[in-house]
């Protein structure tokens, strides 16, 4: 990844897609932290499928993704089916706006998978952990989103 765009430069473009769109996707205000998620947690995940070497992962306290969920769903009545698929789109809105600004600087077009959903902290088998930014949301929950790079991948990100 390191010759696509300098780690401290894809971090900070990252950081803030993220801080950008989260308020306007799921009303969660996000602070940088340093606590993990912790008590009952999900990840989602993402692997792009063209483009680039890549996956993402977000591992967030239920009680965000509940509050992201009532807020896209106009409801407080939230069900465990309403917070995955929440998740599941969140990730892709993220995704989205990613790859769309990592195309902008490097031409270079992406495709990702459908994402995935599920309780705990998920590792990615063959991956390791390249960017890790950690956040509280303005109610206090913590939420962690890792960029994973394959394990041995001796090309510069891109496929």
């Amino acid at each position: 990844m390191s010759t696509l765009m300098p780690q401290k430069d894809l971090a900070e473009l990252y950081g803030r897609i993220t801080r950008e769109i989260t308020p306007q996707a799921t009303g969660v205000q996000l602070h940088p932290d340093t606590a993990d998620p912790a008590g009952e947690i999900y990840t989602v995940y993402i692997t792009f499928e063209k483009g680039f070497h890549m996956a993402f992962s977000l591992c967030a306290e239920r009680a965000l993704f509940t509050r992201a969920a009532q807020f896209m769903m106009q409801t407080e009545e939230i069900s465990q089916q309403d917070i995955e698929d929440v998740a599941k789109e969140y990730i892709n809105v993220l995704c989205g706006h990613f790859a769309s600004q990592l195309f902008q600087l490097t031409k270079i077009p992406a495709r990702f998978s459908v994402p995935a959903f599920q309780a705990g902290r998920r590792t990615l088998e063959g991956h390791r952990e390249d960017i890790v930014l950690t956040y509280s949301g303005d109610q206090g929950e913590h939420i962690q989103l890792t960029l994973h790079i394959p394990l041995g991948d001796a090309q510069d990100g891109c496929a």
